[in-house]
Parts: structure tokens; sequence; C-alpha cells
């Protein structure tokens, strides 16, 4: 989220052995003596801030990372090296986040109904649990016919 400010001096690339080091440290370079990109950046991050606090003060549920995610696609390719980087860099965050919290419900599952439950219906309650679907149920339900008595 700094890369305007950031010294290529201390970053440790070593992991990134896919990088090509000349031309991130050239880009870089280019993209910090560029006064409209450092302005983006410090704008979305006083933008985050203000989302970070709305979620805390009002439960209003904005979704951070698409802006940050925004911010970043929106540099043109000539700065493909840092969008490169900070997609890799973002990734693992957002793929250790999925892994962690689907472990974390799986183990909820398992305590709660111990080993009653077969691969299938354990599988099926994992999918509940992490789905983003959420049903209209009153739409749903005002669709069914009631059953008549005999």
């Amino acid at each position: 989220m700094y890369p305007d400010v950031t010294s290529f001096d201390k970053l440790n690339l070593s992991q990134f052995d896919w990088l090509e080091i000349e031309e991130f440290e050239m880009q870089l370079i280019d993209f910090q003596s560029s006064s409209i990109w450092i302005q983006k950046f410090i704008e979305t991050r006083k933008e985050l801030e203000l989302i970070e606090t709305e979620r805390l003060t009002s439960n209003i549920s904005k979704n951070a990372n698409n802006k940050i995610l925004e911010t970043w696609n929106s540099l043109p390719d000539t700065f493909n090296c840092l969008k490169k980087l900070a997609r890799a860099i973002l990734n693992i965050f957002s793929s250790t986040y999925a892994c962690e919290s689907l472990f974390s419900e799986m183990n909820n599952i398992k305590d709660s109904l111990g080993n009653r439950l077969t691969d299938d219906s354990s599988s099926a309650c994992i999918l509940l649990k992490v789905t983003s679907y959420n049903p209209n149920i009153s739409y749903l339900s005002s669709n069914l016919q009631q059953q008549k008595s005999h």
C-alpha cells in the first residue's frame, strides 16, 4: 500500500525469483517520480481508512479488498512489474485467509456433530457454511402453493 514511499534498498525480493529486478527497480523509480500515481495511492489509503471506520462504527460491510485491487489494476502497463508483484503479494493473503476460514468451519462442524456425519454430508455442511449465497426466503416461499387439507 506504500509503493510511493517504499525504498527499493529495503525490499527483500529474494522469494520472487520470477521478477525482473532491474526492470522492477526502474519502474519503481518512475512510479515514485509520478505525482499522479503518488496522489492516487494517498487517496486510496484515505478511502481505505474511511471504509474501515464505517465498518467499525456502523456495521456497514464495504469490501476494502476491491478498492486495493482497483487501484493496482488502474496502473498502466508501463508499471507491469509493480502490478505483478502487487498481485502476487495480495493473492498470498487472500488464499491464506480462505484456507484458514475453511479449516475453521470444518473444525466447528466436526466438533458439533462428531462422527455422525458421512463424508458427503460433512462436505455439504462445509459448502453451506462457506458459501456467500443468501437466498430470499420470502420470495421463494411466496411461489409455493400451500398444501390443502383433505
